[in-house]
Parts: structure tokens; C-alpha cells; sequence
């Protein structure tokens, strides 16, 4: 499901065992993207069309270890989305 433009409805929650994570459409930018909270944390994201397009054309294996959890997530609890890497090494580290 997905928001239809100017109605304001949220696409809602997508959720595994894993992740939590609520799921919506920000107009409030220079363009629509979307908006993603982890239930959890309460962290937030936005993503634009150039970076889902990004996403979508990136090779499998870049894919694969930028969604390990155990790259990022799982090492520092209080770090948040702040401290993102996906090559070999954290910054800081």
C-alpha cells in the first residue's frame, strides 16, 4: 500500500521478528521521499528517489553488507544512524 499524493496517509509498518520500522511519505522537502523510523530507537531516516534508485542498481553484494546489522547496529547501541559506513571500517574505529 502506498500513499496516494495530497491524501496524506501513511503506507504503514513494516515489521519481521527482526525490525520494526513505520513506514511514510515526507512532502515537507524539496521533493517527496520517504520516511523511515525504526520503532525501536525512534531513529529517523529520509530517503530520496536518487538514493532508493541507487538502492535498486546496486550490486548484490554491496546490498547484502550494507544491510548486515552486525556492520553497525548491533556494535554500539547509542551510536544511531550517525556513524554509517559500509566499507571494511568504521569512522572513529
Amino acid at each position: 500500500m502506498f500513499e496516494v499524493p495530497g491524501s496524506g496517509e501513511s503506507p504503514g509498518v513494516v515489521s519481521s521478528e527482526f525490525a520494526a520500522v513505520s513506514v511514510s511519505i515526507d512532502h515537507d522537502g524539496n521533493s517527496a521521499r520517504l520516511r523511515l523510523e525504526d520503532l525501536r530507537s525512534g531513529a529517523v531516516r529520509f530517503v530520496d528517489a536518487l538514493e532508493l534508485e541507487s538502492i535498486v542498481w546496486a550490486p548484490e553484494g554491496w546490498f547484502r553488507r550494507l544491510m548486515d546489522p552486525s556492520l553497525h547496529r548491533w556494535r554500539d547501541a547509542d551510536a544511531g544512524p550517525g556513524i554509517e559506513a559500509v566499507g571494511p571500517e568504521r569512522p572513529g574505529r
